[in-house]
Formats: structure tokens, sequence, C-alpha cells
């Protein structure tokens, strides 16, 4: 791992991979919106860090069409594999992935746009990755993050179920060093890497009832995070009971009638003069 970089606490496994392709289900009209926002349109020539399995990149393609163009990065080369087998079943030409570590990574070219969705959190200091690749954007050319704050999950009325299953989130998060609460510091990120203060907006979705995805959402985060959980002392692996913890979580929340008030994301986004 490069020095600068920070644990993944949700590893590096075909489970994980499928996590992820899961969970931009669920972001991907935030994401839309954001690059609505940004101005991410056609014609645009689009770098994406971290880019995991390619759905944000692939959501970037839509928006620049076929006169525009997207470049994706990610340390994990079988994210990167799985990538382009999805680029190249979707026909999709303007989309090119590359593995590399972001704090080592280069390219001699320009951009209309820098994006990344739950990254920076995973770098020691994000600031510096920014102030870096402000060279690689055009003037006027757009930065855009989408970052996680998990400050104000919650559930009502509270149970004590969900309380512990966030505790071994929150606890396999510090264990790697990673900050959970990256959306509500990428104002301070931004302005520390010389950029203009950006625009934001915040979106907590809120999830009830026996429909909803959110409790396998909460059971496949877990799932990924227990080797750190076993490792850092967090509970123990067979106290989780991870193969009951969805169904729990679900008939809990639908004998109580509780709320949930999920991760907040935060997206931020600047032009450079």
């Amino acid at each position: 791992m490069d020095s600068d970089s920070l644990g993944y606490p949700l590893g590096y496994s075909a489970h994980e991979s499928r996590r992820l392709l899961a969970q931009a289900v669920l972001l991907a009209d935030l994401t839309k919106e954001a690059f609505q926002k940004a101005g991410v349109g056609e014609g645009m020539r689009v770098l994406d860090l971290g880019c995991g399995p390619g759905d944000v990149s692939l959501l970037a393609a839509n928006f620049v069409g076929a006169s525009g163009s997207v470049v994706g990065v990610d340390r994990w080369e079988p994210s990167i594999a799985t990538a382009r087998m999805r680029v190249s079943e979707t026909g999709l030409g303007n989309v090119q992935f590359i593995q590399g570590e972001l704090e080592d990574f280069d390219l001699d070219e320009e951009f209309d746009a820098i994006i990344g969705r739950f990254i920076l959190l995973y770098l020691r200091d994000p600031a510096s990755l920014l102030r870096r690749l402000r060279k690689r954007l055009r003037r006027g050319g757009a930065f855009l993050f989408q970052e996680v704050d998990m400050s104000t999950v919650s559930e009502h009325p509270p149970s004590a179920l969900f309380a512990e299953v966030y505790r071994w989130i929150f606890g396999a998060f510090s264990s790697a060093g990673a900050e959970r609460d990256m959306g509500a510091k990428l104002l301070p990120t931004f302005l520390s890497a010389g950029l203009p203060r950006p625009e934001m907006i915040a979106v907590t979705p809120v999830q009830s009832g026996p429909n909803s995805p959110y409790y396998e959402f909460l059971s496949d985060m877990v799932v990924s995070m227990l080797p750190i959980i076993g490792r850092a002392g967090i509970t123990s692996v067979t106290d989780v009971e991870v193969t009951t913890l969805a169904d729990r979580l679900r008939q809990d929340a639908i004998d109580n009638e509780r709320v949930i008030f999920a991760h907040r994301v935060v997206s931020a986004w600047t032009r450079v003069p």
C-alpha cells in the first residue's frame, strides 16, 4: 500500500465487488444530480478517481456522450478487469480504465472534470491529491466529489441491534484510519487544496418497511468488514451471526416501525479559474 494511503476497511474481495455494484444502484440518482449541478456534459473529458468496478465512470460516459471520454483509475486489478468487461458489454467506446495508486498516478493530458465518489476518505492527505491534479484541469474545469458523512446516521425509535451494527462499522473505519465523516470535511479539503469555495448539497436517504434494501446494504458492509472487525478485536466474528443479520435488522424494523436515517451523501463541486 502506498505510504500516503490508508487501509480500505471493506477489503478487496469478490463479495466487496458485488457490494459496490449494489451500492451503485442506490446512489445512481444522487450522482446523476451532482453531475447535472456541476455541469458535466456533452463532449467533456473526465477523470474518475477510485473508479472501482466502473459505475461512476459509466454514468459519466452517458453524460459526456460519444464526443466526450472518460478515464477511470483504481488500485485493484480485479475491479479494473470488471470495469473493462462492463464497458465491453455496453459497447461504449469512450471509456478506458487504468490500474494505479492515486498518489502516484498522473497522465500527461488535460481534463474538463475530475470526479470521485467515496474515495477521499481513504487518503491520508486528500487536499494534496487535489492540489497536484489541479494542473490536469483545463481552464474552467470542474472538481466534483461525493463523500459519505456518517455522523448523522440514526434509527428512530432506536434499537440495540442497529446501534451494535454501527459500532462494528465505525470501529472498522477507525481501525483502518479512514475518515468516515469526510463529507463534512469537503469544504476545508477543497480550500486547503487552493481551490475556489465549492457549491455543496447533502442528501440523507430515509429507509423503512419490509422492502427497503438497506438491511442487506448494512449486512453486506459487515461481511466485507469481517476480517478487520476480527483483527481489530471490535467483536468476535462468530457473534456477528452474519448469515441472519439482514433478516434480523428487517424484522426488528418492521416489528417496531423504525425509520432509518442512512449515511448522508455530500456532493461538492467547483471550477478552477
